[in-house]
């Protein structure tokens, strides 16, 4: 429907919930623990800390930010491919695509940075271009004759994902901070591979209720799922006294957590649909 069009779905369904949390529970919340001596104080450099810093309290919704430049450079080298003759349309957006990627991942390798993730979002963009190619030249997702083989072709993907980062070093790639410390080619073999592997499995498996719930409202989670385990975690540790091995914590943690948002989704789709992507606010 056009740029603007787009950037105005984009604006309700990224930025606008991306603005209210990081406000609400990157700025204002730490503040509120501070002020009740739970959490040490965050300081006044929080409220810009996501510019350049990039790094604060309930960092998980830095991925809406960069996933709003993402769509729009992705859009941009939309439409400048479009000025190719149509019979090199895909094959230079694949290139502007690749490059674009490639210049955001080598800002990464050489600590150049970038305000307000626009480096992890150029990074990010030749998965962005895997899967417009996939989807429009392809019937990947749509049954086909090879759909016998999705199990045995996701689990031949994890397997490559797998022997290719078994000898990568810890945290060797982080989008939230543009760093990379295996190969570029590895970078991208893994994540188009394992992304392929996930849509195979996935397409096998079919809807499972519970499952398809939480994904239909994964931007919830998303947004507050950080507050919540540490909340279980300090629960847990000094309320409770438990401590357990770290495998088992761990899974204590996640299965309390998704328990807790069978109440937290319903409240949030009552009292904030206009910053959780369910009605649009522009």
């Amino acid at each position: 429907a056009g740029f603007f069009d787009f950037a105005r779905r984009k604006v309700n369904k990224l930025l606008i919930p991306f603005a209210f949390f990081f406000v609400v529970l990157s700025c204002i919340f730490p503040f509120v623990l501070w002020y009740f001596h739970l959490r040490a104080n965050p300081g006044a450099a929080v409220w810009d800390s996501f510019v350049w810093k990039q790094n604060f309290p309930n960092i998980p919704v830095w991925f809406l930010l960069s996933l709003f430049w993402t769509n729009l450079i992705f859009y941009g080298l939309y439409l400048a491919s479009k000025k190719f003759p149509a019979r090199y349309t895909t094959a230079a957006l694949v290139a502007l695509s690749v490059a674009v990627g490639l210049a955001g991942f080598f800002l990464g390798r050489y600590n150049i940075k970038f305000p307000l993730f626009w480096a992890s979002s150029m990074a990010a963009i030749p998965y962005f271009c895997a899967g417009h190619i996939a989807f429009r030249y392809t019937k990947i997702l749509a049954p086909n004759r090879f759909d016998r083989f999705n199990i045995p072709l996701a689990l031949l993907g994890f397997g490559i994902v797998a022997l290719l980062s078994l000898k990568a070093p810890p945290e060797s790639v982080s989008y939230v901070s543009n760093r990379y410390w295996i190969p570029v080619w590895m970078v991208y073999s893994c994540g188009i591979l394992g992304t392929l592997a996930v849509l195979l499995l996935s397409k096998a498996i079919g809807k499972l209720p519970l499952v398809s719930y939480y994904g239909r409202y994964s931007i919830m989670v998303l947004v507050t799922h950080g507050w919540v385990q540490w909340g279980l975690i300090k629960i847990l540790r000094e309320s409770l006294h438990v401590h357990r091995p770290r495998p088992v914590a761990l899974a204590v943690v996640f299965v309390a957590t998704m328990l807790l948002y069978l109440g937290i989704i319903p409240f949030m789709r009552r009292f904030l649909p206009h910053v959780t992507a369910q009605k649009d606010v522009i």
